[in-house]
């Protein structure tokens, strides 16, 4: 006679979201107006949150499957302090323009702009080792590698989400909307079951909640990724 199947265990208490500290608001933040820096940072909180809790509520098993015991190398990408400067001066003109005063209208970056920023700039040294950004066509991807240790959860100690996630941008009527299409653990898709939650949630809609978010997306005309390159566009008058 077979022996019986052990009792399920039970399921681990709902976890609180992780205490992650958004960028500081400081000059820095708005003043360099790279809102895709608050987007990503905004997926990796929310994103992990959502789900490491579906993974962990739907079985322990898949918490092993889907997570891992070390960090992942993220990318680096080399600039020389006279192109960074350069980088930096692009993006203050275009937050002079947000802030009213003759700046450039329109700001232009690449993936490795993006990435640039995220690594040098002390506003983002939290995530420089653990995000990496490429712009493909129209859609923003991310490759992720983040600590679990603040989700709450004793399982998660010690343990990484690494994988890579598509995104997709739309900013109308001063409201961005960000949509996760894609995300892999791993080489693993995760299960429909936790993607189909994802994809219906706007990664930016507690962007509308901040004062200061809110009032700078209301002075932008457009923000999309195009040919590759993420393309923001002030309205023609900030005054």
């Amino acid at each position: 006679m077979a022996d019986p199947i052990p009792p399920a265990p039970p399921l681990p208490p709902k976890a609180s979201p992780p205490v992650v500290n958004p960028p500081p608001k400081t000059r820095g933040c708005w003043f360099y107006g790279c809102l895709v820096l608050a987007i990503l940072a905004l997926l990796g909180a929310v994103g992990t949150w959502l789900a490491v809790r579906h993974l962990v509520r739907t079985t322990a098993g898949l918490v092993q499957q889907y997570t891992s015991t070390n960090s992942v190398p993220i990318e680096k990408v080399s600039i020389s302090a006279p192109d960074f400067k350069a980088l930096q001066d692009r993006v203050a003109s275009f937050a002079d323009t947000l802030n009213g005063k003759d700046g450039a209208r329109e700001l232009v970056l690449t993936a490795t702009d993006i990435n640039a920023l995220i690594q040098n700039d002390p506003e983002y040294k939290e995530l420089s080792d653990k995000l990496f950004v490429v712009l493909d066509g129209d859609q923003i991807k991310g490759r992720l590698s983040f600590p679990l240790d603040r989700v709450g959860l004793s399982q998660l100690q010690g343990r990484y989400l690494n994988g890579n996630a598509t995104l997709k941008a739309v900013l109308q009527n001063g409201v961005l909307d960000v949509r996760i299409k894609e995300i892999n653990v791993g080489d693993k898709p995760l299960p429909a079951s936790v993607t189909s939650g994802l994809k219906g949630i706007n990664l930016a809609q507690d962007m509308q909640k901040d004062d200061q978010s809110r009032k700078t997306l209301e002075k932008l005309e457009s923000f999309r990724v195009e040919d590759s390159k993420l393309i923001i566009r002030a309205k023609k008058s900030q005054q």
